[in-house]
């Protein structure tokens, strides 16, 4: 009887052995990424990746607003000028907001939001790419933890980021991806703005964000990894081509 006991199906399977501490888990993200999420089926840590990466966005932001980001806003402004969508008096007006404490916090809080919202929707992206096309027992909760952890590999490229803009003291034509093969064209055209992003986004960097999220999904779904590389690789070209367009339909030039 005891050893019909043991091999019953229906015993409750036994918790998942081990844990990490966050500084542990965010160091295994960089150096053994499949070994990175023990202990996330049952334990909610999203948000401190999602933290540090915010807190690194707003430093960096306000590290080089005055040097690069707002000279770079202030360009395509004198680009309108010049084509006479704007009038100078209207540029000036502008710069004296953003060149304000108040014009810093605008910017600065409005692209930290963005990286928020951001975050919890390639999240539902995630969650439908496991959850639904492959059918895997994969909560809503578990893609935040893949999502969020698997981000901390964007911070390497968003320091680079950072530090070209600063040398720089421009972000136009700025790429740390395969946009870099483009031509530099000023003003840049919509064509070459909007493949810029595609190209950056499938670059080194984004197949390394993807990979890393790839074992996360894989482990915490318990689905085939060459099923989830599938899914979430088409996923991720997808959302590139996304944003390309719509940074087509917002970019200004011919």
């Amino acid at each position: 009887m005891e050893t019909s006991a043991l091999r019953d199906p229906a015993a409750p399977a036994a918790p998942e052995p081990g844990n990490l501490t966050p500084l542990a888990r965010a160091v295994a993200i960089f150096v053994r990424p499949s070994q990175a999420w023990v202990g996330l089926r049952d334990r909610a840590q999203w948000w401190l990746p999602m933290l540090v990466v915010l807190v690194v966005a707003v430093l960096g932001s306000v590290l080089i607003y005055q040097r690069a980001q707002l000279p770079t806003m202030l360009q395509a402004m004198e680009d309108q000028v010049a084509n006479g969508q704007m009038t100078a008096e209207q540029v000036q007006r502008i710069e004296d907001f953003y060149g304000s404490p108040a014009g810093v916090a605008v910017t600065v809080g409005a692209g930290t939001v963005w990286i928020a919202v951001l975050t919890f929707l390639m999240a539902l992206l995630v969650w439908f790419g496991v959850g639904f096309v492959l059918g895997s027992p994969f909560r809503y909760r578990h893609a935040l933890e893949v999502t969020t952890w698997s981000s901390l590999v964007t911070l390497p490229p968003t320091a680079l980021t950072m530090v070209l803009a600063w040398i720089r003291q421009s972000l136009r034509g700025l790429h740390v991806g395969f946009g870099i093969l483009l031509p530099e064209v000023d003003p840049p055209s919509k064509l070459l703005t909007s493949l810029g992003v595609f190209l950056d986004w499938i670059g080194p960097f984004g197949i390394w964000h993807v990979a890393v999220a790839v074992l996360g999904a894989a482990y915490l779904s318990g689905a085939p990894r060459k099923s989830v590389a599938w899914v979430l690789g088409a996923l991720y070209v997808a959302a590139g081509l996304f944003a390309a367009g719509l940074t087509a339909l917002m970019a200004r030039g011919a």
